[in-house]
């Protein structure tokens, strides 16, 4: 028996799809590349507003948007998603290791061209006989950027087949492929107040959020809450005292904290009271992402998230290499490489 036939309308262009075919299957059937990358749910890469139609959203909606991989179609639906850099792979080399503070690096790569990417998405790294691993540009903290160089900050972890490795076996010069930009928890060009909650190197997006805002739209209200499991783990102190010197207003949050330079609440219990005009970021750990997530979005408060999810440390280059897809991508989106 013959499929259902329907339409589906993405930023203007219509293309000919089947009843039960998700919006991204279909979108690529037409030959429109729509934005994505884990094709399992995870990235929210593939997250696109619905303007009408009739959609199965399969409980991935979050206002007026659903994500693309997972939601169906169910008749004739139009949808569009925000303009994005193309993905491309860009090869390159390690400029500099710098420790920020004990566990975290600060990490410099010179590609042999400019990467276009939105302040908040994300590239996949592959140095040379490593397996995978994604990571969130930023901006270096003190702002002392050449614009030819992208900024990474990692988290060490004991073992970790690629943080553990860097200033290691891994050095200045070591050979790396950057391949993306991805991700759909990048900075618009919006109205309302930046929320921006963080724990670990979810700071690296984040901060690229806040500078770019505070450089592009200089009077748009900011809160930024960054946590940390330990007072140590708050690399980012010279950031802090940027903001706020231009108006943002920041608080500091970890385990150990003194209750006064430095909370000890969970970063999502020090959320301000939100309402439907306050856009808000998450990135980090999926717990408090999704913590977050459920503040925002029952304020109605747009929500744009960059969990970060732990790559498996006995996962081999090989076993990666030959892994299905789909698979291969899975449990790999994290900006704090193990």
């Amino acid at each position: 028996m013959a499929k259902s036939k329907c339409s589906l309308t993405v930023n203007g262009q219509t293309v000919r799809a089947n009843v039960g075919d998700t919006l991204l299957d279909a979108a690529l059937g037409g030959r429109i590349v729509l934005p994505h990358d884990c094709c399992s749910g995870q990235c929210e890469t593939c997250r696109v507003r619905v303007l009408s139609g009739e959609v199965d959203d399969l409980g991935t909606r979050e206002k007026d948007t659903v994500l693309g991989c997972l939601a169906t179609l169910k008749g004739d639906a139009e949808i569009a998603f925000d303009p994005v850099p193309v993905v491309r792979n860009t090869p390159g080399e390690v400029e500099s290791i710098t420790r920020m503070a004990e566990n975290f690096l600060e990490v410099r790569i010179r590609p042999t061209r400019r990467i276009p990417w939105l302040p908040g998405q994300y590239l996949r790294l592959t140095f040379k006989g490593r397996p995978p691993r994604d990571y969130s540009p930023t901006f270096p903290l003190d702002l002392d950027a050449d614009e030819d160089v992208v900024v990474f900050h990692v988290k060490v972890y004991p073992g970790g087949r690629v943080s553990s490795a860097l200033g290691n076996e891994i050095g200045v010069g070591h050979r790396v492929v950057m391949k993306g930009p991805y991700g759909s928890g990048f900075l618009r060009r919006q109205e309302g107040r930046l929320v921006l909650v963080s724990t670990g190197t979810g700071f690296a997006p984040l901060w690229s959020i806040a500078v770019a805002a505070k450089m592009g739209q200089s009077h748009r209200p900011i809160e930024m809450i960054a946590g940390a499991r330990s007072v140590d783990e708050l690399y980012m102190q010279h950031a802090v005292r940027w903001l706020r010197a231009r108006g943002a207003n920041v608080t500091l949050t970890a385990g150990g904290g003194d209750g006064y330079f430095v909370q000890r609440m969970r970063p999502a219990e020090l959320l301000p009271a939100l309402d439907p005009t306050d856009i808000v970021y998450a990135a980090g750990a999926p717990s408090q992402v999704d913590a977050v997530r459920k503040v925002a979005l029952a304020a109605d408060a747009t929500f744009y998230a960059d969990p970060f999810y732990a790559a498996d440390p006995k996962v081999t280059l090989a076993e990666w290499v030959l892994a299905p897809f789909r698979d291969r991508l899975f449990d790999s989106r994290i900006a704090a490489s193990l």
